[in-house]
C-alpha cells in the first residue's frame, strides 16, 4: 500500500543523548520550532515561553535531554524528567516529556514520535507508571501526535490567567 499525503512517517535516523555541547543549538532549534506561535502569543505570552524554550541547561539537569541532527546540526529534541522529577501538574511519580520540538523543515518525518518514543523507553527502564506531557491548546500538532502515540488526554486544566492546556499520559509500554 502506498503512502498517502499526511500519514505519519517512520523516522529511520538516530536518537542521541545530547552533550553539552548542544546546548545553545538545542536552545535555538526550540525557539525556532516555536515561533509560529509567537503572534498569538503575543508580547505578553511569547518572552515567557522564549525564557522556558532557551532553558535547556536545566532541563539537562533534571533528566536526559535527546537530539537527533541532520549533519551536524540538532533538527529535533525533547528533554525527558524522570519520576520524582516532574513539575506540577504532573504528579511527580510519573516521567514527562518536556520541550518537545521539531525543525520546521524536518516535520512529518517522524522525527517527534521517535524522540517521544525514546523517552517512553527511558520511562519503562526507570520503571515510571505513566508517561505525560503537557501540551498547551494552541499545539494542536503536538495534541495529535501524542494522540496519534496512544497518549491519553487526562484533563483540560487552566491556571486563573493562563491558557487552556492539557495533560496526556500513557503507560510506558510497547505493544
Amino acid at each position: 500500500m502506498e503512502a498517502q499525503e499526511g500519514d505519519p512517517v517512520e523516522f529511520r535516523g538516530v536518537v542521541e543523548r545530547a552533550a553539552p555541547d548542544d546546548w545553545i543549538a538545542i536552545a535555538h532549534l526550540n525557539v525556532w520550532a516555536f515561533r509560529e506561535f509567537a503572534v498569538e502569543l503575543g508580547q505578553r505570552e511569547w518572552p515567557e515561553l522564549v525564557r522556558v524554550l532557551t532553558g535547556v541547561g536545566p532541563a539537562a539537569r533534571e533528566g536526559p535531554l535527546f537530539v537527533v541532527r541532520s549533519e551536524l546540526e540538532p533538527v529535533g529534541s525533547a528533554a525527558y524528567r524522570p519520576p520524582g522529577r516532574s513539575r506540577a501538574p504532573i504528579p511527580p511519580d510519573w516521567a514527562s516529556v518536556e520541550l518537545l520540538a521539531v525543525a520546521p523543515p524536518d516535520r512529518g518525518k517522524g522525527l517527534g514520535a521517535a524522540l517521544v518514543h525514546v523517552c517512553e523507553a527511558q520511562a519503562m527502564e526507570d520503571g515510571a507508571e505513566f508517561l505525560a506531557a503537557v501540551v498547551p491548546d494552541y499545539q494542536r500538532a503536538a495534541q495529535e501526535l501524542f494522540a496519534r502515540l496512544g497518549f491519553h488526554r487526562e484533563q483540560g486544566l487552566a491556571r486563573p490567567g493562563q491558557r487552556p492546556y492539557a495533560l496526556y499520559r500513557k503507560r510506558p509500554l510497547f505493544g
